[in-house]
């Protein structure tokens, strides 16, 4: 069996690390031409953070650094500094021991390399020149001969950084449009485009992205969101084209023949007018100058159904309380149901097309039993009801009069409902002789009325 001498201790440990390193110094030729220490140091700050370099190995090599001269960097030379560790533990601010982990990690990093002595010990001498004569210590070499390495690696990490600020200000831009997009869905009541749905996806991917350095997940998602915006976009479109053609395709483009008397023409608009020509109905006392509105097949029924303002009153008498009926107007009622319409989320493109498709008096008092109906419970959207009540009108199914008959039979049945004083009784005897004195109550009434 051979046996080898054993060296003993205090000798450096000669790894693949430390043999990696090695080689690399051993590469370095000098610096190009008019490239200088300060040149070598930045490019090397500048790659450090894309090859994941903590910042203490940075401070130490920016901390030897300070000992080199330009003259170290040129061909024939060594750029090698022979600092001693407590000195250059105390530079740096850490323990001695905190330092030999540092220079480990930067061997391993292949930042540096080491040159021992026959004693160990690093020194060197320089001549008057500057030049070094003879040093033992920590070469510095490698990052010489990595310098071009280190600027293409900046330049790299340069361009993906402006590439993911590009691509998270993309994703922000789509987020903004997504919001956009589920705002006109709520609007038009286009449930069925599910766009509350994109809009979470684009939350969560907002979310996940936030931290993400993977340019190739970066772009994918990105991209992805924006052609499922794209695509939520179309289909909000198309939506609002097919419900806006359905919704005014019963309307004339122009409502006289040649000889008739002149009138205002009906054009398809988004730009609807609101109602205040309620004072050109046949009312009375209106001016018999003013030309006549024709009745709506809605308006009719309301009228055949003694459908009036003080009928509607109570009916709904929560909605009507800032109303003065004295005088008999439907112009406070229409302008109350548009400012209605507005504070229970019905668009108004909604409102206009009710005006024209139910008259003005027909829309008003839909409003008013939408509105009394929604706060009921009854009706989630009041938007896409009102919609639905126009297309009833448009077929001619609509019997509003038949909807505020049922109104003012709940508001009349509310307002008989007993009291609910029984709910304190304690016992059933009680609950009796209160209904006893209540009907000797009436009886003697009733005595006392009699001749």
């Amino acid at each position: 069996m051979l046996s080898t001498q054993n060296p003993g201790t205090g000798f450096r440990r000669f790894d693949a690390a430390a043999a990696q390193a090695e080689s690399v110094a051993n590469a370095f030729t000098g610096l190009p031409k008019g490239i200088g220490t300060g040149h070598a140091l930045a490019a090397f700050k500048r790659a450090a953070c894309y090859l994941g370099i903590s910042p203490s190995v940075v401070q130490l090599i920016d901390v030897l650094f300070s000992w080199t001269k330009v003259q170290d960097w040129q061909a024939g030379q060594l750029p090698i500094v022979w600092p001693r560790n407590e000195k250059l533990a105390r530079k740096l601010g850490i323990q001695v021991r905190q330092l030999q982990n540092l220079l480990d990690r930067a061997v391993a990093l292949k930042l540096i390399s080491h040159r021992d002595s026959p004693n160990g010990h690093r020194g060197g001498v320089r001549t008057k020149e500057g030049l070094i004569k003879w040093a033992y210590g920590i070469l510095l070499s490698p990052i010489g001969a990595r310098y071009h390495e280190f600027l293409q690696i900046a330049a790299q990490g340069a361009a993906e950084e402006e590439l993911i600020d590009e691509y998270r200000r993309r994703l922000a831009s789509t987020r903004r449009r997504v919001a956009g997009l589920v705002k006109t869905a709520i609007d038009f009541d286009l449930l069925e485009t599910k766009a509350d749905k994109e809009y979470e996806l684009v939350l969560l991917a907002t979310r996940q992205m936030r931290r993400v350095r993977n340019v190739r997940l970066l772009v994918e998602c990105v991209e992805d969101l924006e052609a499922r915006a794209g695509a939520l976009a179309a289909a909000i479109a198309t939506a609002i084209t097919v419900e806006t053609a359905q919704t005014f395709d019963h309307v004339s483009h122009d409502n006289t023949c040649m000889d008739a008397l002149p009138c205002t023409h009906s054009t398809t608009t988004n730009k609807l007018q609101t109602a205040n020509a309620a004072t050109c109905s046949a009312m009375p006392g209106m001016n018999s100058e003013n030309p006549v509105v024709p009745k709506t097949e809605v308006e009719k029924d309301l009228e055949e159904s003694g459908i009036g303002l003080r009928f509607i009153k109570n009916a709904v008498p929560g909605l009507c309380q800032t109303l003065k009926f004295d005088s008999i107007e439907w112009g406070p009622v229409v302008a109350l149901a548009e400012q209605l319409a507005y504070q229970n989320h019905i668009h108004p493109q909604a409102w206009g097309a009710a005006c024209q498709i139910m008259g003005e008096r027909g829309a008003a008092a839909s409003v008013l039993a939408i509105v009394q109906k929604y706060r009921a419970g009854e009706v989630r959207r009041p938007g896409a009801y009102l919609r639905g009540m126009s297309n009833r009108a448009t077929k001619g199914e609509l019997r509003l009069g038949k909807t505020f008959h049922g109104l003012k039979a709940l508001q009349r049945y509310a307002e008989v409902q007993p009291s609910h004083e029984s709910d304190n009784l304690r016992s059933a005897g009680e609950i009796v002789q209160r209904a006893m004195a209540k009907a000797s109550l009436v009886l003697s009434g009733r005595s006392l009325s009699r001749p």
